[in-house]
């Protein structure tokens, strides 16, 4: 295990363990049918997911792979290692995304020159695209500007990076801020892009929605929850109006509604260990990424029927 895995395992759980037990204002999650698509326990450590043009799932690795699970295998269950393709090697992995060309796109959050946004074309190598200093950590391929909106969490602000390795501030907002860990998934419904912190003051996690303006810039910005049922928010994901929340530290994915409302749709009862990433799979299913930093048999790729 390398300095920077443990690193981030101990950043991300830090303050974490006040927030497992119950949680206001965060309705009861029903059971759900959940299932491991593929296990990835020990040194290896999942972190991201993106689902391709193609349909295949590709799973960002802290140690620096990305690996890819073919579109006619996601559902199954029972998978491991063996059953992914490594498709690039990089000095770290954190955030993955994929554009429409089949470009993989990887945050790397190494602390040194390595740190920024790597691209990898299909069947090609890796190579950086920017650089960005603190914590590169999510990011969204916005198809209508042909370009990466990018969080970055130490500092607390989203840049805009254009796929010919171009960068500007996008949203500077003093509620992506933290004395801990701040802006951090990323992901858009409709013209709105909703943007998670992790920790803020009081114990409690946010979600800022941001409208899009007519020329790809920011509008402004509306706190859309901040409250302890999203304490940890990691990786998002958003659909009709509703954002789905890898609630970390809480082993919950939480649902908000478009007025803020918050129900646990997922808990550690269904097997979520310090979950990281939800996404949205082509035939509707969720898929959650399992980082389990206290226990590394545990991490991997579920899949729920909600």
């Amino acid at each position: 295990m390398t300095d920077r895995r443990v690193t981030r395992r101990r950043l991300l759980a830090a303050g974490g363990a006040a927030a497992l037990g119950g949680v206001a204002g965060c309705a009861a999650a029903p059971r759900r049918t959940v299932e491991t698509v593929v296990a990835i326990p020990g040194e290896r450590v999942p972190e991201n997911l993106a689902f391709g043009p193609d349909g295949a799932l590709h799973v960002g690795i802290t140690a620096g792979e990305v690996r890819r699970l073919a579109a006619d295998r996601t559902g199954e269950t029972g998978l491991g290692l063996a059953d992914t393709d490594q498709i690039a090697a990089l000095p770290g992995a954190v955030g993955v995304e994929t554009a429409p060309d089949g470009t993989v796109y990887v945050c790397v959050a190494t602390g040194d020159d390595h740190s920024g946004v790597w691209a990898v074309p299909p069947g090609g190598e890796a190579t950086q695209l920017v650089g960005i200093s603190g914590f590169p950590n999510d990011l969204l391929y916005d198809d209508d500007g042909d370009r990466l909106l990018v969080t970055e969490s130490r500092a607390g602000r989203v840049l805009s990076v254009g796929t010919d390795g171009s960068r500007r501030a996008w949203l500077t907002d003093g509620r992506l801020s933290t004395e801990s860990f701040g802006a951090n998934g990323v992901a858009r419904s409709g013209d709105d892009v909703y943007v998670a912190v992790t920790r803020a003051a009081g114990g409690v996690g946010r979600v800022l929605r941001v409208p899009l303006a007519a020329d790809g810039g920011a509008g402004g910005a509306e706190t859309l929850v901040a409250d302890e049922s999203v304490f940890g928010a990691d990786g998002i994901t958003a659909r009709g109006g509703d954002v789905y929340v890898a609630a970390n530290a809480q082993n919950r994915v939480v649902r908000v509604d478009g007025a803020g409302e918050t129900e646990a749709l997922l808990t550690g009862s269904d097997g979520l260990v310090f979950p990281s990433d939800v996404l949205f799979g082509p035939a509707g299913d969720l898929f959650v990424c399992n980082f389990a930093n206290d226990s590394p048999s545990d991490g991997g790729v579920l899949r729920a029927r909600l």
